[in-house]
């Protein structure tokens, strides 16, 4: 997975450095306590509760809550997979039962079919609508398996990232590259034909679109090299694209 660096070479590839460095945070993330404190006292304690005894709280309300600071807050939308996460395990565990991943699901296909709309009110609020999602395919499992019943609604959400409109926006590309970063191997082997297609998209983008920024098309250059080096990146790309200066 790609690191953070404190300094950068350039402005360009600095910027790469300094966004992409969220993924280590992530990471990392899994050995911090869960990131609540953004909510009231109300609301905390009843997430404190959901992780350890969910029986005794309004499933439904905890699902609530986590989709709509998912979507206003970018930091909590990638710290909610893994709270769903708990809470689903702690529920098969108390009840055999999966009151909460339903009500989850439920809610996330009410957020994806209203995407569009969500994208022309907000950017912000779309890009953390689809962090949540791939959060939300990274974390929750059956069997050890991506849910299948996420995997087209996440190619879909990738898709429209990779249209002309939205390469022309930074923050889109950003997104669109951290959540392949993230999730792209687990996609691919759920459905290689529509990675194929998603990275048609992103090269056609690359090498014939007009308008795009000059970060945004370093971005793409690099998550296609990812992807070419099956999922990683070598190292003399690396150097190039996270190297740092010494003092």
């Amino acid at each position: 997975m790609l690191a953070g660096r404190r300094r950068e070479r350039k402005p360009s590839t600095g910027i790469l450095v300094s966004k992409h460095c969220v993924l280590k945070r992530m990471e990392d993330s899994s050995k911090e306590e869960y990131r609540i404190q953004s909510f009231d006292m109300e609301t905390q304690k009843l997430l404190k509760t959901a992780l350890k005894d969910p029986g005794s709280v309004d499933l439904e309300k905890v699902s609530d809550v986590i989709v709509d600071q998912s979507l206003k807050d970018q930091v909590f939308s990638k710290e909610a997979g893994r709270i769903c996460f708990t809470i689903v395990q702690a529920e098969a565990k108390q009840s055999s039962s999966s009151v909460f991943r339903r009500n989850l699901l439920n809610r996330l296909q009410q957020e994806f079919k209203a995407r569009e709309d969500t994208r022309k009110k907000s950017t912000q609020e779309w890009v953390c609508l689809v962090s949540f999602i791939c959060n939300i395919f990274d974390y929750l499992k059956v069997n050890n398996m991506p849910m299948m019943a996420l995997v087209h609604p996440v190619y879909d959400c990738l898709f429209r990232l990779a249209q002309p409109d939205a390469l022309k926006n930074e923050e889109e590309v950003d997104c669109l590259v951290l959540q392949l970063h993230r999730i792209g191997e687990q996609l691919e082997k759920m459905n290689l034909q529509r990675m194929d297609e998603l990275f048609c998209l992103l090269r056609d983008g690359f090498l014939l679109q007009d308008g795009l920024s000059s970060l945004g098309r370093l971005l793409l250059l690099e998550i296609l090299e990812f992807r070419a080096g099956s999922w990683t990146l070598s190292e003399t790309a690396q150097k190039y694209y996270y190297s740092e200066v010494t003092d």
